[in-house]
Order: structure tokens, then sequence, then C-alpha cells
């Protein structure tokens, strides 16, 4: 993600509450948005976001399987928040929240060649999610995560993430 200017999420507090505030407050700097602002990389960037998503629509109308993935990781590309961010994308580019959930989950398990996870059948290992709001109907309701299971295990509350945003 380019950082053209203040992001919204920038105030959002499960975003705060985790994030390296040194990285952002570099990113908040006015000086460094302007640089960002101007720079040619930056706004061919912003192009071919805009291709890529027309791309991803077009793709998925054809049948082409879709496997979630994203840069976070890196500093500015803040892991565990840019996923939400990268659904949201997916849902502006038409895709539905079957589709998303489908690609962050049995279509991304199955590009890894990882059979035994992905989706929840016999004789595959548990990893799941609860939420208190349908992600089925909006894909921004996976925000309302109430808890995570990994191996048909609940993972302790103290254990969860603590920056995921929620509704």
């Amino acid at each position: 993600m380019i950082f053209l200017s203040s992001q919204c999420f920038f105030s959002d507090p499960f975003f705060i509450k985790e994030a390296d505030l040194d990285v952002l407050k570099e990113l908040k700097d006015p000086t460094k948005q302007k640089r960002m602002a101007q720079n040619k990389a930056a706004q061919q960037y912003k192009k071919a976001l805009e291709t890529a998503s027309k791309n991803l629509k077009i793709l998925s109308d054809a049948g082409v399987s879709i496997a979630f993935g994203t840069d976070s990781g890196p500093p500015a590309r803040f892991q565990g928040y840019f996923e939400y961010i990268e659904m949201d994308l997916m849902a502006k580019a038409g895709l539905g929240p079957y589709q998303i959930l489908l690609s962050a989950t049995g279509n991304a398990a199955r590009c890894l060649q990882l059979y035994e996870v992905g989706t929840l059948s016999a004789g595959k290992w548990a990893d799941f999610n609860v939420f208190t709001k349908s992600p089925w109907e909006n894909i921004s309701n996976t925000r309302s995560l109430e808890s995570v299971w990994v191996a048909g295990n609940r993972v302790p509350a103290r254990d969860m993430p603590t920056n995921l945003p929620t509704s």
C-alpha cells in the first residue's frame, strides 16, 4: 500500500494498539507524504491497483480460482490488519463474500498444495474463526472476530492477536 496521505486506519484504535508507532509516525510525516504524492512510482502503483482490481473481477467471472494473499509483514505493511483491507479491496472489485472467504481458505490451501486444511471437512485439520456478525452478508463482518480455533481447540483470548479491527 502506498501512503500518499493519512489513512483512515491511522486513527483506528485496534490498528494503533499493535502498530509500530515509529513507523506510523514516519508515515504520517507531511514531508514524507508530499514526497510520496509526487513520486512517479507511487502514482503508477495507484493506476496498477485499479487495473489489478478490474482484472481480479474478470478472472473471477471467468472461473479462475483466486487465492488470497497480501504483502503484509515488512515495515509499513501491517500484518493482521492489512488482510482486512485486502478483503475490502476484493469486495470493491466486485467479488462477493463467498468468493473472498473461499479465496482466503480453500483456494489458498489448494494453491499451496495443503489438502488437509482450508475447508471444514471430515478428516481435515479443524482451524476456523467464529464471528459475531455473518461475513456471508458482508465481508466487513470479518472484523467481528469472536474466537479463533486451531485443530479444533479454542485459542485462549490471551494468545489472540490484539490488533484486530472490530465493527
